[in-house]
């Protein structure tokens, strides 16, 4: 066969490392999807687009490696969108690759003929119109080092059919990659933190998603430690330092752990790893940290001020910067400030039963106590990504993964399945409630035809959980539009997908069927039925600060 377009693509591909690809085929991929068959490439079909970018999502939190999603024109780019944006908030490395009608019917309202490149430019790094065949080879290797380097993000590769189906030469040869490279930052900055730090009377480190993106977290983990500093998370940081260290406060935000939130505000000094301190983690700004001197390192220059006053920015690579930082720190044994977070440790607990997850923070830790140490978690939104971030015991940087900056509901089941195509030695759960479910169920089709032993935990109260509890607590319980129903019988769904399947209620002991589900040899889902009362707390009403929680209506 003559060499054309598609072949490129491939080969670069696989200079690039990939294994997997995660896709959904049309007219305008056959070219690609046709060369692709019998190369080293996995292609796993999907059973939606959306599913595409978030399985390749997944795969990439999982492994630290780019994610590759594939989709045609028209509609199977534009189901992309809500995957593209879910990475893009959370700085996940992907190359989208959408196939575009033929150049000669460009601006002719062709069929399926879409401007993907001007709908998703607010929410990729940057995009590729591959106009050339000859710029196939180069157009991808920018992708893949942009999506990688820096800030990472998802990079959008759009080609048009006949550039794929185009005869072509041989392309210049890959160029032996140079070292990457990485904003030492500024030495003297460096020590001036490493000074307000050792200076510091209440000092707290936030750590945010981006240590685990800077592949810092060992450099973090010994940084606590040589620090004696206690440290908060925003939800993307959690894992990147073990939280059973004995320094870990919990998450912080509106959803967060009431100790973090106060620590937070009592602190005089705050040391800030890769957080943009989004609303969802400070809740009011001007009310935020009113008393600490704040100190951001971060790689992207746009995200150091952007929400909060900064008063010691550096920007660099978060990894160099506290290889950097640790040799300059003196210990200090503050004991007024270890005994004031004791006691707000001790008196806050007391306030929560079960922590504020109740009977499904019970479930979600004997899950975790059934499943090998290692096991991955992934989290889908609403009440059931808090009962999981809250009680989930990350013991690994990519153990527990689940969408921040988006919040999107349907990511669970597809980010599994990328997270066990990329980690097939590591055990994976899916954590979702029924909404969620509902909105990517037919990726079980997916799930069950690759026979991936993906364990599936639906937590169903019937209703959109998190809805109802803001309807019921900020809107004299006005419950509208959050009934789900109880008229499904999932586990028939998944039975009829080809998945075990069983359905335990939460007043029951659980520990049998969960047993079941671990030790099952294939996929499996658990039901778990909760009370559609069972909220999660404490929690921060709209509009108040960070220590301003509630622990009931």
């Amino acid at each position: 066969m003559d060499t054309i377009g598609a072949d490129i693509v491939v080969k670069t591909l696989l200079e690039e490392g990939v294994e997997a690809i995660f896709g959904y085929p049309g007219a305008n991929t056959l070219p690609l999807n046709d060369r692709l068959t019998g190369s080293r490439i996995r292609h796993y079909l999907m059973r939606h687009e959306q599913g595409a970018a978030h399985a390749a999502d997944g795969y990439a939190r999982a492994t630290g490696k780019v994610g590759v999603c594939l989709s045609t024109s028209g509609p199977g780019a534009t189901n992309m969108v809500t995957g593209i944006a879910t990475a893009y908030m959370d700085s996940t490395p992907m190359v989208a690759i959408t196939a575009q009608v033929n150049s000669d019917l460009w601006g002719r309202d062709a069929f399926q003929e879409t401007d993907i490149i001007g709908i998703t430019m607010p929410i990729t790094k940057h995009s590729f119109m591959v106009r050339d065949v000859n710029q196939i080879a180069s157009s991808f290797r920018q992708a893949f080092e942009l999506a990688g380097s820096g800030r990472t993000g998802p990079v959008l590769v759009d080609i048009p059919r006949d550039i794929l189906s185009a005869p072509c030469g041989d392309q210049p040869k890959r160029r032996p990659a140079a070292p990457p490279s990485k904003p030492a930052g500024n030495p003297e900055q460096i020590e001036r933190i490493a000074q307000a730090l050792s200076r510091s009377e209440r000092p707290v480190i936030i750590i945010g998603g981006g240590v685990k993106l800077g592949n810092a977290c060992d450099r973090a983990t010994e940084f606590v430690q040589t620090a004696q500093v206690p440290f908060v998370t925003t939800m993307m940081g959690i894992g990147s330092v073990a939280t059973t260290n004995g320094f870990n406060l919990g998450f912080i935000g509106t959803h967060g752990n009431e100790l973090a939130n106060r620590t937070v505000h009592q602190a005089d000094f705050i040391l800030a790893l890769g957080t943009r301190f989004t609303e969802r983690s400070t809740s009011r700004i001007e009310e935020f940290a009113p008393l600490a001197t704040v100190a951001q390192i971060d790689i992207d220059p746009t995200s150091i001020g952007k929400n909060i006053r900064v008063d010691l920015p550096l920007v660099g690579d978060i990894r160099e910067a506290l290889a950097a930082l640790i040799p300059l720190i003196v210990s200090r044994e503050r004991k007024a400030w270890q005994e004031r977070i004791r006691t707000d440790r001790q008196t806050l607990g007391e306030k929560l039963i079960d922590g504020g997850c109740g009977q499904a923070g019970t479930l979600i830790r004997k899950i975790q106590a059934a499943m090998p140490r290692e096991t991955i978690a992934v989290a889908d939104v609403g009440l059931n990504q808090i009962w999981t971030v809250r009680t989930w015991q990350s013991h690994s940087p990519r153990s527990l993964l689940t969408s921040g900056g988006m919040g999107t509901m349907g990511f669970s089941l597809p980010a599994a399945i990328g997270a066990r195509v990329g980690a097939p030695d590591r055990d994976v759960v899916a954590i979702c409630g029924d909404g969620g479910f509902h909105m990517n169920i037919q990726e079980l089709a997916t799930i069950s035809t690759y026979r991936l032993p993906i364990k599936i935990v639906v937590i169903n109260n019937g209703h959109l959980g998190m809805i109802r509890q803001m309807q019921d607590l900020f809107y004299e319980a006005r419950f509208t539009t959050s009934f789900l129903g109880d008229t499904v019988d999932l586990t028939a769904v998944a039975k009829g997908f080809g998945i075990q399947a069983e359905r335990v209620a939460m007043d029951e002991d659980p520990e049998e069927a969960i047993a079941r589900m671990a030790s099952a040899p294939g996929p499996y889902m658990l039901e778990a039925m909760v009370d559609p009362n069972a909220y999660v707390y404490p929690i921060i009403p709209p509009g108040r600060s960070n220590v301003e929680m509630i622990c009931g209506k």
